[in-house]
């Protein structure tokens, strides 16, 4: 019987970074003064069992949120080329040691796509930045069967729909100087439910209003050829200066 030997043959991260509120994030450029760092405390072992035994490699894509304390505060599996596979990925992920990314020389939470490539026996470990989750889409799933668990907004059987929805509260109304537009890029599950949101600039005083209000809409379940799936969305809130 061949040995459980690899972890991530293959590690790529896409990083979104910013100071979270709880799970704010600043969307665009990084502009690390030091990158998120990530600290290997299990291998994540390839599954063996009596659907595996035949395969020799396995792939997993894995969207994380790591908060400012290094803390991994969400996940959520983009695609895999066999459950089990992305299973040991996610086991590995809660028992690794996360050091967060600093920016201005502070601490700052971390949304990144990290891709685990699985091989029979060998191990490598390597890290390479990528401009987009597309591009990294594209790298994951290249000569593979890969079984894709979030989509884009068109590949939708019917568009998105928003089934309950709070307005944020403006931070300081009365000293807007012009309507701010906040724009939040987020994940949206098979329940509906919100996840891992970003804004393009978390020191705007309206992003947590943003964010604190859009975490608590809801979406009718998202669906692909009748299944259900994950979708990446963004949503503009407009702050508007009261009279």
């Amino acid at each position: 019987m061949p040995v459980n030997t690899l972890s991530p043959l293959r590690l790529l991260l896409v990083f979104v970074a910013g100071a979270f509120s709880p799970a704010l994030a600043r969307a665009g450029s990084p502009g690390f003064d030091e990158p998120l760092k990530v600290i290997q405390t299990t291998d994540a072992e390839f599954p063996l069992n009596n659907e595996t035994r035949l395969l020799h490699r396995g792939q997993v894509r894995v969207v994380v949120n790591i908060d400012s304390d290094g803390r991994l505060a969400d996940w959520l599996v983009a695609s895999y080329t066999h459950r089990d596979f992305a299973d040991a990925a996610v086991q590995a992920l809660k028992e690794w040691r996360y050091e967060p990314a600093r920016q201005h020389g502070e601490p700052v939470g971390t949304r990144a796509s990290l891709v685990f490539d699985f091989e029979i026996k060998g191990q490598v470990i390597s890290m390479n930045s990528v401009e987009s989750l597309t591009s990294i889409i594209n790298t994951a799933t290249a000569g593979s069967q890969a079984i894709e668990r979030v989509c884009l907004p068109r590949e939708l059987d019917r568009p998105l729909e928003a089934v309950q929805t709070v307005a944020p509260r403006t931070v300081g109304a009365r000293t807007l100087a012009e309507p701010r537009r906040i724009t939040v890029d987020f994940f949206i599950d098979e329940t509906g439910r919100p996840r891992m949101p970003v804004v393009e600039d978390a020191r705007d005083s309206q992003a947590a209003a943003a964010v604190d209000a859009l975490m608590q809409w809801r979406y009718s379940g998202p669906t692909r050829a009748g299944e259900p799936v994950a979708v990446r969305a963004r949503q503009i809130f407009v702050f508007a200066r009261n009279p």
